[in-house]
């Protein structure tokens, strides 16, 4: 339930904080004094739009909080547990926004920063608002059906969410199925492409490395002469030498003999002596290596020719397909993939037409099944709203649910639902959005959501002005109806008739005021005295007197005795 509302510099409202009690709670004023300040305040604090216009005039900022004890609401608890906000250990749930001048929102739960969405989300659940723009919804015709589903019962409801989930398959196979028809030619050219693409990498006969092999073979054969002349030159230096130079290899053989010589006086050096016959062995297989080396390097016009056709050829496809030569493989995998999913595509078409053909036999015998489930919950519909309106002082009202069959497949099923009344008897139903009056549709949408209060978990509901265009005995028969229902739940009413005030488990006064040239708004919760003395302001307007005083006191005993007895 509804804890607290802390509102700071919205609209007229300089600082305030209103706690709310269970039962029964009703928001009484002059006209233009703010009533419906609160319930915007609190809509804004559960995530409603907000603009800069709602910040009170001279002020940057305005805040509005909203505290929840969600003690005994384990499905709140279990979505916030999902969102990552944890409540576990304290039943109080906090959402506090601050909007800006800037245009900037700063939202919270429990004191934790989060975005608007997730924000909106926790919220959803604690609180159910009636005012005059729900109940234009019941002039939109689609809502009717709506309305009906969720009055229907678990049972229906189930029913409507499959047909959902079948129209969705059929919807999905449908659009697949008209994709492959309307892009046939499409698809046969993009057939052909791959198939030549995949043909021309194949040809290739590519290999993974093989660039790098041939880049490091053409670099050879283009300085072959070099490579001769150096490995020449370093073979004569180490093996061959020169008439007037000994080759290096007899040069260290001379010293590792000398040194060996050396060691049979001093065996202090025989680990040089190692050293320089480990060299003299290492020369001669470098020397080795080296002549082998130079034998093999021939010039080949005929070879560098064919490596540079073999390079330009990568070339052009890694131009074509990718970066490198595995990507050009991946490319030809992707593309066989494709081939074959075209190729296969009039298979598909036919498997679609099937798929089709099947999910719509399975909508009808679904629609069929939803619609008696429909006309069961609408004749249980007509009786229950029958008996609220009886309630609510609307004897001579019919209402009937109007059910139309419709033959093309749809999200909904079959029915095409429309409420349907006669102000009078005698008369024929007809549509409700075309003849009924503010105060029927009042009524009316206060007497679904009573039938809707029985099924929903939601713990406060919140009725704005719902008694606008309503006098007489139907505005006691509102009072009453609205004080049961705050017997199972949170109820906060914004009203001008005192035939509803009076039912009041908790009464607040919004009133007005002018302090330094500022008009400013303040919210007084009232006492019993209190509550006689704005009583008698709504009976009576200016003039009170004790007539009017002691006709105040009279209701509110009689609501006392009304609601011990219910």
């Amino acid at each position: 339930m509804l804890h607290s509302l802390y509102i700071k510099n919205f609209a007229l409202i300089d600082d305030i904080e209103v706690t709310f009690e269970k039962g029964l709670s009703v928001v009484t004023g002059e006209t233009g004094a703010g009533k419906s300040m609160l319930i915007d305040a609190l809509q804004v604090a559960l995530g409603s739009r907000a603009s800069s216009d709602f910040i009170r005039a001279g002020r940057e900022k305005a805040v509005v909080q909203a505290t929840f004890d969600v003690s005994e609401l384990p499905f709140v608890k279990q979505r916030l547990a999902e969102l990552g906000i944890d409540c576990e250990e304290d039943p109080l749930l906090i959402f506090s926004r601050e909007l800006a001048r800037s245009g900037k929102n700063v939202c919270r739960v429990n004191g934790r920063l989060t975005n608007l969405s997730v924000y909106r989300e926790a919220g959803i659940g604690l609180v159910d608002m009636l005012g005059q723009h729900e109940q234009q919804t019941l002039l939109n015709q689609d809502r009717h059906r709506w309305l009906l589903d969720r009055l229907g019962g678990g049972e229906l409801l189930s029913q409507v969410q499959k047909i959902k989930g079948i129209y969705q398959q059929w919807k999905e196979a449908t659009a697949q199925l008209a994709e492959l028809e309307k892009s046939a030619r499409e698809l046969a050219r993009r057939l052909d492409m791959l198939t030549f693409q995949v043909q021309e990498i194949n040809k290739a006969e590519l290999t993974v490395g093989e660039e790098e092999e041939l880049f490091n073979e053409r670099r050879l054969l283009v300085n072959s002469e070099k490579i001769s002349r150096l490995a020449g030159e370093i073979y004569h230096s180490l093996y061959g030498g020169e008439a007037r130079v000994k080759p290096a290899v007899e040069t260290v053989g001379m010293a590792a003999s000398s040194l060996r010589e050396l060691c049979q006086i001093d065996e202090s050096l025989s680990g040089l002596l190692e050293m320089v016959e480990s060299a003299l062995y290492q020369l001669e297989d470098v020397a080795r290596e080296i002549s082998s080396y130079s034998d093999k390097i021939e010039y080949s016009p005929e070879r560098l020719d064919i490596i540079e056709h073999r390079l330009s050829l990568i070339k052009q496809l890694k131009y074509k397909y990718g970066s490198t030569v595995e990507e050009i493989l991946a490319f030809k995998d992707t593309a066989l993939v494709e081939i074959d999913h075209l190729a296969n595509s009039s298979d598909r078409a036919e498997e679609l037409k099937r798929n089709i053909t099947a999910l719509a036999k399975e909508w009808h015998k679904e629609a069929t099944v939803l619609g008696k489930l429909r006309r069961k919950a609408a004749g249980k519909l007509e009786e229950d709203v029958a008996r609220e309106l009886n309630y609510l002082e609307m004897k001579g009202l019919a209402f009937k649910v109007g059910i139309k069959q419709r033959t093309d497949l749809s999200s909904q099923g079959l029915e095409e639902i429309e409420f349907l009344i006669a102000p009078n008897p005698g008369e024929p139903p007809r549509p409700l959005q075309k003849i009924a009056s503010g105060g029927e549709l009042s009524r009316i949408m206060l007497a679904l959501k009573v039938l809707l209060a029985r099924l929903d978990e939601v713990p406060t509901l919140i009725f704005d002005e719902v008694d606008t265009g309503v006098g007489g005995k139907a505005l006691q028969a509102i009072g009453e109806k609205l004080a049961h229902i705050g017997g199972s739940k949170q109820v906060i009413c914004v009203t001008h008739g005192p035939q509803v005030a009076c039912f009041a488990d908790t009464h607040y006064l919004i009133s007005k005021s002018v302090e330094d040239g500022h008009a400013r708004t303040s919210v007084d919760r009232l006492d019993e005295a209190g509550r006689v003395t704005e009583l008698a302001r709504m009976l009576a307007g200016r003039e009170i007197t004790d007539v009017v005083k002691n006709h105040a006191s009279q209701m509110l005993k009689m609501s006392a005795v009304y609601k011990q007895n219910t």
